[in-house]
């Protein structure tokens, strides 16, 4: 599942990767000029950010980016919650 989508109004492509074997869930996050980066964070590793406030970590992030992250990275630990009841 996609939670952000390249468009005219959107640097990046945020989405759920697909599991192999008994991997943790991961969530990929990629800019449109640092997708060859190929960053994907962990359940805990989203978290951690959303704690801190904290997105630095991610290629391509600029400040003006943290709400449109932010509102995937909550959406998506949203439904990993739900995926575990």
């Amino acid at each position: 599942m996609a939670y952000l989508r390249y468009s005219r109004d959107c640097e990046w492509h945020v989405f759920e990767e697909p599991k192999q074997g008994e991997a943790a869930t991961r969530l990929a996050v990629q800019h449109k000029d640092h997708e060859a980066q190929g960053a994907s964070y962990t359940v805990s590793t989203i978290q951690k950010m959303l704690e801190l406030e904290d997105y630095s970590s991610i290629p391509g992030y600029q400040p003006q980016h943290r709400r449109m992250l932010r509102k995937a990275f909550v959406a998506w630990l949203s439904e990993q919650a739900s995926m575990e009841i």
